[in-house]
Order: structure tokens, then sequence, then C-alpha cells
């Protein structure tokens, strides 16, 4: 009797799809390990640059404050325009501060302002304005002026000076020819519930002591040995 040889099957349409199932729950199993990983490494870089762009920050303006020459004024509370108010502190004659290069004013000021952002929230800038303008083009300059990004993604942004003679924190410090001994500034990033705080010593401006008094020449004497007539 001849024997028939067996020829293999194909797979079957139902054994087909339990393939393809197991492939695409295989696939995303992995596409959704490597997206969580991905977003974790997103986030954590996120958080090490926010890190990083704060200390940096920070340090700035401990650095600029503890610098601060005896001929320099300070102001500072909330300036409102057109309906909005941002924060900010106005350093004027004081050259030296934010010398990068060759763009830091020898005389001028120098504006440090919480300003709105087009997608929401507010971020620090730095501006550099030289030389003494008019009340036109100051307001032109903080307007229109090249702001430096210090400090973005901001909630809100406020600042606290130390008056001495009131032995109390106050918001507005108009007196340019006093300095405050303590700034305090008070910000809080987006997406975060407790503020961060932060307080900067600033130098005494010393007064000139007056200089001593010259003793007034005595007229001489004559000589008890000199000949006499």
């Amino acid at each position: 009797m001849r024997k028939q040889r067996r020829h293999p099957g194909a797979f079957t349409l139902f054994e087909m799809m339990v393939v393809i199932a197991i492939f695409v729950l295989l696939a995303g199993g992995i596409y959704s390990i490597v997206d969580v990983s991905v977003r974790a490494t997103a986030a954590l870089t996120d958080d090490s640059l926010q890190s990083q762009r704060l200390d940096a920050f920070i340090s700035l303006l401990r650095r600029t404050f503890h610098n601060l020459p005896a001929t320099a004024r300070l102001t500072g509370g909330v300036r409102v325009q057109d309906g909005d108010g941002s924060a900010e502190i106005v350093l004027r004659d004081a050259p030296g501060i934010f010398a990068w290069g060759s763009v830091a004013p020898s005389a001028g000021a120098a504006v440090i302002s919480a300003r709105p952002r087009l997608g929401g929230g507010r971020g620090i800038g730095l501006l550099l304005v030289p030389g003494n303008p008019t009340e036109m083009e100051w307001k032109a300059s903080l307007e229109k002026g090249p702001w430096l990004p210090l400090l973005p993604d901001l909630r809100s942004v406020s600042w606290r000076f130390y008056s001495a003679s009131l032995q109390d924190w106050v918001e507005e410090w108009t007196a340019e020819g006093e300095r405050p001994p303590l700034v305090e500034l008070t910000f809080q990033f987006l997406g975060e519930e407790v503020p961060r705080t932060y307080t900067f010593w600033l130098p005494p401006v010393k007064e000139a002591s007056a200089a001593p008094a010259q003793p007034e020449p005595t007229p001489e004497q004559p000589s008890q040995d000199a000949p006499q007539p």
C-alpha cells in the first residue's frame, strides 16, 4: 500500500489573528515603557534646568546687592502700566553692575522687573538704561527696551524693603538718599503651591567723615638768646 506524504499545513486565520494581537500587545507595552522613560527624563531635565537657573539668578542678585557702590541709589515697588502692575527695583548711579562685556552702562540705571509673558505668567527681566534719559525716553525704554530674561515661568513676584526707622518691612522704597539694609524677594513658580522667599543684605552708605581741624599756626616768638638792641 502506498503511503501518502503529509504536507505541513499553513497557519489558519485564527492563528494569524492571535499572533498579530500578541505583537500589538508587545509593541504597545514597549511603547508605553519608552514613553514613560522619555517623559520622566524630560521632567528631570526641566527640573534640573530650573534649579540651575534659579541658583544662578539668586547668586547674581546677591553679588549685585552686596557689591553696590556708595553712589548707588535704590528705589522699588510696583509700577502700574496699562492697568497691570509689575514689581520692580531700579538701581541708579551704580557703575559696573551687570558689567557683561561692553554693554553695561558706565552710568545710568538698571531695572529688574517682573513683566507679564505672552504665554501666561510672569518673568523677571533686566534692562540697562544708559545715560540720563528724559521721562518720555524712560517710558519708551521700559516698554520697548531690550529686556534680558533672568527667571521665567513665575506666577507672582513681590519685593519688600526693611525700614530701619520703622523697624518693619515696607512694600515701596522711594527714599533715594537712603538705602534699606535688607531687601526681600518673594515669588512663586507656575505649577507650585508654595512661594519662595529670599532675603538680600545691602551694604550701608557710609557718610564721609569730616576732616580733622588743622591747628592754626602760632606766630613765631623771638628767641631769648637773640641780642637785645
